[in-house]
């Protein structure tokens, strides 16, 4: 396990260190449980996204990128593999953040 160091209010502080630490880890228990409510929401959305421009060009993102838009020269479809991009980004992102948030054991 490792050790960081965390201010806390004099108040927390001063609480037997064992129900101190109860409190901190509860805490953190709630907040990991906020942070994988928040990232499944944004993969839901994420991957929305990614379908509304799967549909529109009928391909996935990695063939788009190689037959669909390079032959497309025009401002939206510049506009369209930028936004593609960034929510297949945010996919691949938030689906590696939200592995790694639960394997935490908060014992």
């Amino acid at each position: 396990m490792s050790q960081m160091v965390l201010e806390i209010p004099d108040l927390l502080a001063d609480l037997p260190p064992q129900e101190r630490n109860r409190l901190i880890r509860s805490g953190l228990y709630e907040a990991a449980r906020a942070r994988i409510r928040q990232l499944e929401k944004e993969i839901v959305e994420s991957r929305k996204q990614i379908q509304n421009f799967e549909k529109r060009y009928g391909v996935s993102f990695a063939q788009s990128e190689k037959d669909v838009l390079p032959a497309l020269d025009t401002l939206q479809a510049h506009e369209d593999y930028n936004d593609w991009f960034f929510w297949q980004n945010v996919l691949t992102e938030n689906e590696h953040l939200l592995s790694e948030i639960k394997r935490i054991k908060f014992d």
